[in-house]
C-alpha cells in the first residue's frame, strides 16, 4: 500500500499543502512546533477518521476555522484511487471514494491502512485498559468490516441495558425484558471477545520477537484477559453461555447500581515483562519498548489480514533511542511499507530515504 499524494486543507498548522512523499522510507525533519506530526496526524486521519493527538475534531482545524479536508491518492495491489475525509462544524465528518459520496463513515476503514507510534504511547502502557481496548478496538476496525458491525451492536445494546437498568426497577416483567437484552448483549459481546483473542494469540510472538531485536533482554508477554472467566481457545457458544451465566449471577447487583458490571467494555490486555506487569513493575525504557513492539507487530497483523502493509508513521521516535536501535527501527521501517519518520535531527538521511525538510508550514525534499 502507498500514499501517492496527501492533500492538507485547513488541518492543523497546514492551510493548503500538497505533499508527494517517496514510496519507500520518508524521514521528515524540522524544528519544533514546525509541523511535522501535524502532517503525520493528516495521514492518519484520512485512514481511520480519527485524531491519534485528540478526540476533538474542532482542535484539527486550521486558526479555528469552521472546516477541513484532507484527501490522497492511494495505490494498493487492486489499483488506485482517491480519497477524500470532509469535517465541518454543522455536518460532521463525511468521505468521497473516487469522487463518489460515501453512505456512511464506517465504510473509510480499510481502504487505508496505518499504523502510528507517538511520543504519547507511553500512556497506552502506562494508562488504564480502554487504552488498550481502543488500540486493540481500532486494528480490528481497519482489518475486519464484521468487527465493526459487532462492535456497534454491541455498544448499542449496552447503553440500552444500562438505561434501562437505571429507569425502572425489579419486576416480574422487567426481568424478562432485561433477559431479551442479556441474549443479544452477550451474543455480540461473545464475537468481540473471541476475535479480540484471535488477533492477540497472532501477534504474540511478534510481540516478544519485536521486543528482543529492539534490544530488551526480558520476555515480553501480551495476554488477552476478558473481564468474563473463560479458557483460553474458547470458541463463541462458550464465550455467549458464560456471559450469560454471569448476568444472570449479577443481576441483583446491577439493578442495585443501574449498570451492566461484565463484559467487553471492561477487557484487559496484560503486558508481562519477565511475569512482571510493565504497567506497574517496568522502567519508562521498557514501556517505550514494549508500545513500540506492539506497533510493529501491528503492521504485520495488518500485512497477514489484508495481504498488504499498512502505511507506518513513527512520530519523534528517535528522540529516546540509542544508536542500536534506531538502526534496527530504521531498517525495519523501510522493510515492506511506506513509511514516515519525523525527527528535529537534520543529520539523519539513511541509504535510500527520502528526507524532508519542514519549516513555517512548508515541506520541501532536501535528499
Amino acid at each position: 500500500m502507498q500514499l501517492l499524494r496527501l492533500n492538507l486543507f485547513n488541518f492543523r498548522s497546514w492551510e493548503n499543502t500538497e505533499f508527494k512523499p517517496g514510496d519507500g522510507l520518508n524521514i521528515i525533519c524540522g524544528g519544533n512546533a514546525q509541523g511535522k506530526s501535524n502532517l503525520l496526524e493528516g495521514i492518519f486521519f484520512l485512514a481511520t477518521g480519527k485524531s491519534y493527538r485528540t478526540y476533538r475534531d474542532r482542535e484539527l482545524a486550521y486558526q479555528g476555522r469552521n472546516s477541513l479536508a484532507v484527501g490522497g491518492q492511494v495505490r494498493t495491489t487492486t489499483g488506485e484511487f482517491s480519497l477524500v475525509l470532509r469535517w465541518n462544524e454543522k455536518e460532521g465528518k463525511s468521505f468521497t471514494l473516487n469522487r463518489e459520496e460515501q453512505g456512511r463513515l464506517a465504510d473509510l476503514f480499510g481502504h487505508l491502512t496505518a499504523v502510528v507510534f507517538s511520543p504519547e504511547d507511553l500512556a497506552f502502557i502506562k494508562g488504564g485498559p480502554q487504552l488498550r481496548r481502543q488500540a486493540l478496538n481500532l486494528l480490528l476496525l481497519q482489518t475486519s468490516r464484521p468487527y465493526y458491525f459487532h462492535l456497534r451492536e454491541y455498544n448499542r445494546i449496552l447503553a440500552q441495558r444500562n438505561t434501562f437498568l437505571k429507569r425502572l426497577t425489579p419486576s416480574k416483567g422487567n426481568e424478562l425484558l432485561l433477559l431479551s437484552w442479556d441474549e443479544q448483549l452477550a451474543e455480540s459481546g461473545a464475537e468481540l471477545m473471541v476475535r479480540r483473542q484471535e488477533a492477540l494469540t497472532i501477534m504474540k510472538p511478534w510481540i516478544k520477537e519485536y521486543n528482543y531485536r529492539l534490544g530488551s533482554p526480558k520476555k515480553l508477554l501480551v495476554q488477552y484477559q476478558p473481564n468474563i472467566n473463560l479458557a483460553p481457545g474458547f470458541d463463541v457458544q462458550a464465550a455467549k453461555n458464560a456471559f450469560l451465566e454471569i448476568l444472570s449471577s449479577n443481576r441483583r447487583q446491577e439493578w442495585r447500581r443501574g449498570l451492566t458490571l461484565s463484559g467487553p467494555q471492561r477487557d484487559e490486555v496484560l503486558f508481562l515483562l519477565d511475569e512482571a506487569e510493565l504497567r506497574s513493575f517496568g522502567s519508562q525504557g521498557e514501556q517505550r519498548t514494549a508500545a513500540l513492539s506492539w506497533k510493529l507487530a501491528e503492521t504485520e497483523y495488518v500485512r497477514q489480514r489484508t495481504g498488504e502493509y499498512p502505511l507506518l508513521l513513527l512520530d519523534d521516535v528517535y528522540s529516546e533511542l540509542d544508536t542500536k536501535r534506531r538502526q534496527f527501527l530504521t531498517s525495519e521501517a523501510a522493510r515492506g511499507t511506506q513509511s514516515f519518520i519525523t525527527t528535529t535531527e537534520k543529520e539523519i538521511r539513511p541509504s535510500g530515504a527520502a528526507v524532508w525538510e519542514v519549516s513555517l508550514g512548508k515541506i520541501q525534499r532536501i535528499s
